[in-house]
């Protein structure tokens, strides 16, 4: 092949390289605009976020702008934009007294809290803080983004079966949204030399 793409390129890359796995990511630590006057509500480390089940590493996008001569569209970038930032999900199993999600909830009624009609329902700040990080096999931070100025928008529900019930453990997602993400930590050298 011209190009030198063979099958023992990709082992010898695949082999140097290797491939990141489902389970190499946590999420750090989630910080929120906690109630008027009373600091930051914060979920961290192994105290709450082992309970994170499932979550992404959040995309990035630059959109397209078009203009058009003589019939031919040419395409220009224009601006950056975040992929889910209006709703960006992560699931976490429920802890046996449920204190988790009544942490969320907490969190959820500083926002606004429909009982006293106030909350912290103006722009989320750089305060307002999920950071994620990346992992190596080692376990290893060699990625870490914060995603700026997160706020709680949805608890989801959480599902029994009073009836039909195994000793499923159950989940729950929580919904956020940010503004933009930082890129703080990058890992180390390139291995295919980019």
């Amino acid at each position: 092949m011209a190009d030198g793409t063979t099958i023992q390129n990709f082992f010898a890359k695949a082999q140097e390289a290797q491939f990141s796995r489902d389970f190499l990511f946590r999420v750090n630590s989630v910080q929120l605009t906690g109630p008027p006057g009373g600091g930051l509500i914060e979920f961290g480390g192994n105290k709450e976020l082992i309970y994170a089940r499932s979550a992404t590493l959040p995309g990035r996008a630059i959109e397209n702008k078009t203009v058009s001569y003589m019939g031919l569209d040419f395409n220009l970038p224009g601006r950056a934009t975040y992929t889910n930032s209006t709703g960006y999900s992560i699931e976490f199993y429920a802890d046996a007294d449920n204190s988790l999600r009544g942490k969320f909830e907490s969190a959820s009624r500083a926002v606004f809290d429909d009982q006293t009609s106030t909350g912290e329902y103006g722009m989320p700040g750089t305060a307002d803080v999920i950071t994620l990080d990346l992992l190596d096999k080692k376990l290893d931070r060699i990625k870490q983004l914060k995603l700026i100025g997160a706020s709680i928008r949805d608890i989801g529900d959480l599902s029994y079966s009073i009836s039909d019930g195994t000793g499923e453990v159950v989940s729950f997602p929580v919904t956020f949204s940010y503004h933009y993400y930082e890129d703080t930590i990058s890992g180390g050298s390139n291995p295919f030399g980019e």
